[in-house]
């Protein structure tokens, strides 16, 4: 017995949520911080958001996104700044600005 499979194209939901996704991605929320300080010129150890200065106790992850075109490059950290407190921030690597994911 042979069974054929075929690729066939995708389907609708697929392709909805891949589109999601993506406008998800562009538009994601994020408002600009002051980085104060770094640690080894590269992790972010103090910065002020919204005027009161944080510390970052714990980079618990560090990722980077490459440019597709629309979104420019970015360096994601994930930092602890205290009790309960955690933030994703996240460098714009060809402006070097800073933000913060909201």
């Amino acid at each position: 017995m042979i069974q054929h499979i075929s690729a066939g194209s995708p389907t609708y939901a697929s392709v909805f949520a891949r589109g999601w996704a993506w406008l998800a991605a562009i538009w994601q929320q994020s408002e600009p911080i002051e980085l104060v300080e770094q640690r080894f010129n590269f992790l972010p150890d103090r910065f002020r958001w919204r005027g009161d200065m944080r510390r970052v106790r714990a980079v618990t992850r560090v990722w980077e996104r490459p440019s597709d075109g629309v979104r420019p490059a970015r360096r994601y950290f994930e930092v602890r700044c205290g009790r309960d407190q955690s933030f994703v921030l996240f460098q714009d690597v060809h402006i070097g600005t800073w933000h913060m994911s909201v």
